[in-house]
């Protein structure tokens, strides 16, 4: 039995009204179906087409993934298809939120009339315990590890590259370099740009599959050091790789260090 006496309760509830109304117009910029999903989103329902998937961990909370058809991934910081009441936990599908979002209204619950919150980790929140289930069992079955966009700086997520055995190579997709962490190879610049050279290598089923534009000009990639590969956008030092037409014709592509930057 746990005994809260009322006024923790009170103090609870308009910590967490503050809280949604300072977040309001970020819940509007992120709020589902106002994105499409990208070609790495692609990219990702394309492995799990194949069977190669094992999970898709994700730290965004805007659905992209279910937009893209993904299944198996886990929202590790929860997302806005449900939102629950923070004082009779009483829950709802997250398009109920939508209307007074969009006008900047705080959600109310239909049962209780509490605020209801998105089901999403405000920070200094726990994980959902789903998280913590599946990567007690992946950490076991995983015989490869792509980080794609992560900065891998926010617990626990940033763990999971350590939880991993030893014999499991691990690949960074990223603007740049992480000096905390290590990667047996890391292709570094715009993940679209890395996926869609990916998708070419992979053969034509993958560039289809993954809907790679078509005629799109390929990049052209460099080798910056041993298992590492710059591609345009790959930030180096602080500046940015930037990207012109290849003397050679408009169908390459090359990457040169900006100095402008």
């Amino acid at each position: 039995m746990i005994l809260i006496h009322s006024s923790s309760v009170q103090r609870f509830v308009c910590s967490y009204t503050q809280e949604i109304e300072m977040w309001l117009v970020t819940y509007q910029e992120l709020f589902p179906g106002q994105y499409t999903p990208s070609l790495s989103h692609r990219f990702v329902a394309s492995l799990e087409k194949r069977g190669k998937l094992l999970r898709n961990y994700t730290q965004n909370i805007d659905t992209l993934e279910v937009a893209a058809g993904i299944q198996r991934a886990v929202f590790c910081h929860g997302s806005f298809d449900t939102a629950t009441c923070i004082s009779c936990d009483h829950c709802v599908k997250g398009d109920v939120l939508k209307d007074d979002i969009m006008n900047e209204r705080i959600p109310v619950c239909p049962e209780c009339s509490e605020v209801l919150k998105p089901d999403i980790v405000f920070f200094g929140e726990g994980l959902p315990e789903s998280f913590h289930q599946r990567l007690q069992s992946d950490k076991l079955e995983a015989d490869l590890l792509i980080v794609m966009g992560s900065s891998l700086k926010v617990r626990p997520v940033s763990l999971i590259p350590s939880v991993l055995r030893h014999d499991v190579p691990q690949v960074l997709i990223n603007r740049e370099h992480l000096s905390h962490m290590t990667f047996d190879v890391e292709l570094l610049g715009y993940s679209d740009a890395i996926v869609s050279e990916l998708c070419h290598c992979l053969g034509p089923d993958w560039v289809s599959d993954a809907a790679v534009p078509p005629n799109e000009q390929r990049a052209v990639v460099s080798r910056s050091a041993s298992g590492v590969y710059l591609f345009p956008g790959a930030i180096i030092d602080h500046r940015e790789l930037a990207v012109e037409a290849d003397e050679d014709g408009p169908s390459a592509k090359k990457a040169k260090l900006d100095n402008d930057k």
